[in-house]
C-alpha cells in the first residue's frame, strides 16, 4: 500500500536533513514524502529543494507561513497514498515504521492506528510524559470512551496513521490556527468515528526534545500561562464545535465534562482572583452552551460537582470585585479529591514529589 507522509516545515534547518534521511530509508518504500514549507525563514526551502531533486518520492510544497495545523492540512490535501501519516520535521522514524504500518492496514483494514513513541534523549522526558508515550495492545471495534479518556492514545498526531478512505470521508483534519492542542482536537474529530482502530505499545516515532520545541517551550509567569490557558481553551470550544456539527451534543458527556476540568483546572487555579473568573466565565459558558443546561447536571460524581460548585460561587462574585491575589476559586480538598478520583493516588504523589523537585 502507498503511504503519504506529511511532513510540515517551520525552522527546522538544524534538523530536517535527518528527518527526510530517515524517512528515505525506509524499508517500505511505496511513499510519497509530502513536505509542505510553511513560510520557514531559515534554509528549510533550499535543503528542500536538494532533497527533491534527489528523489521522486519527495514533493516539495511552499506557502506563507500559516501555522502546523493548515500545514499539514495542506499537505493531506494533496496526498494520494492509501495511508497517512505525519511526521514532525525535526523528528524521524524507526526504519521498518512503515512497513509495520502497512503490515497492520493489510492484515487489519483499521481506519486508524496508533503506536507508541520514544524521546530523544530518553532522560528529557519528564514522569508525566513518559507515561504517555505507548498505548497498549488492543483492538477497538467501533467506539468506546475508554479509547479517548483512559488508553495512552493521546496527544500526538505524529504516531497515528489513517486509512486515507477514511480522512477524506469524516473530512479530517487539524484545527487552524491552534499552535497548542491541536493534536487533542484532532484524536477526538477521529476516534468517535473509526470502525476500527488498532492500538500498539510498539514504538515506531522517535520524538526529539528541544528547547524550540512549541510543546515544551516554558510556560513561566502570568502572561505565559494566559497564553497557554487561551490555546487549551481554545481547544476545548473546537471539540465542542466539532461535536456539536457531528450531532455529538450528549456524547460522553461527562466524560468531556471532567476532562475540559483535568485540561484546566490545574493552570487556572495558579492566576490571580480576577484571570481566574474569567477563565472560568469562558470555559462554563462552552460546556453549559454545549450541553445545553448547567454541567453540574451533567456531571455523574461527586468530586466534580464540589469543583463545579465552587467555580460558580466564584463566577458568582462580579469581576470587578476580584482583587489581585492568587487564592485558588476551588477549595484544595475539593481539588485534590477530584485529581485523586482523576489519576489516581501515584500519580498524584508523583506530582507532588515532581513540584517539590524529588522526581523528574
Amino acid at each position: 500500500m502507498k503511504i503519504s507522509v506529511i511532513v510540515p516545515i517551520y525552522k527546522a534547518e538544524k534538523h530536517l536533513g535527518a528527518t527526510l534521511d530517515s524517512l528515505l530509508g525506509q524499508t517500505h518504500d511505496d511513499l510519497e514524502i509530502i513536505c509542505v514549507n510553511d513560510g520557514s525563514p531559515d534554509r528549510c526551502k533550499d535543503i528542500l529543494e536538494g532533497y527533491a531533486a534527489r528523489d521522486a518520492r519527495i514533493a516539495a510544497i511552499e506557502q506563507p507561513n500559516q501555522g502546523v495545523s493548515v500545514a499539514r492540512n495542506t499537505g493531506i490535501a494533496h496526498a494520494s497514498g492509501d495511508i497517512l501519516m505525519f511526521v514532525d520535521a525535526d523528528d524521524t522514524l524507526v526504519p521498518h515504521a512503515c512497513a509495520r504500518v502497512n503490515r497492520i492496514f493489510e492484515t487489519q483494514s483499521p481506519d486508524v492506528f496508533t503506536f507508541g513513541l520514544e524521546c530523544d534523549p530518553p532522560e528529557a522526558a519528564p514522569a508525566s510524559l513518559r507515561r504517555e508515550l505507548a498505548p497498549r495492545d488492543i483492538v477497538y471495534e467501533g467506539f468506546e470512551p475508554a479509547l479517548l479518556f483512559e488508553e495512552h492514545a493521546r496527544p500526538y498526531a505524529c504516531r497515528t496513521a489513517l486509512s486515507c478512505s477514511f480522512a477524506r470521508r469524516e473530512g479530517v483534519g487539524f484545527e487552524p490556527g491552534l499552535p497548542l492542542a491541536e493534536d487533542q482536537v484532532f484524536y477526538f474529530a477521529v476516534y468517535p468515528f473509526s470502525a476500527r482502530t488498532v492500538l500498539s505499545s510498539e514504538k515506531l516515532y522517535i520524538y526529539r526534545m528541544n528547547d524550540e520545541s512549541v510543546t515544551h517551550e516554558s510556560i513561566d509567569g502570568r502572561r505565559a500561562m494566559l497564553t497557554k490557558l487561551d490555546r487549551h481553551l481554545t481547544a476545548i470550544e473546537a471539540i465542542c464545535r466539532i461535536w456539536q456539527e457531528r450531532g455529538l451534543r450528549d456524547f460522553c458527556a461527562s466524560e468531556l465534562l471532567e476532562w475540559s476540568l483535568d485540561f484546566t483546572m490545574l493552570d487556572i487555579g495558579k492566576l490571580p482572583a480576577a484571570d481566574q473568573h474569567a477563565c472560568y466565565a469562558r470555559l462554563m459558558a462552552c460546556l453549559d452552551g454545549h450541553f445545553g443546561m448547567p454541567s453540574e447536571n451533567v456531571a455523574k460524581r461527586r468530586p466534580t460537582k464540589a469543583c463545579l460548585s465552587d467555580i460558580r460561587a466564584a463566577l458568582a462574585a462580579a469581576p470587578e470585585a476580584c482583587d489581585a491575589s492568587a487564592n485558588d476559586a476551588v477549595a484544595p480538598f475539593h481539588k485534590a479529591r477530584y485529581y485523586l478520583m482523576r489519576r489516581g493516588f501515584a500519580r498524584c504523589a508523583e506530582r507532588v514529589l515532581m513540584k517539590v523537585g524529588l522526581v523528574k
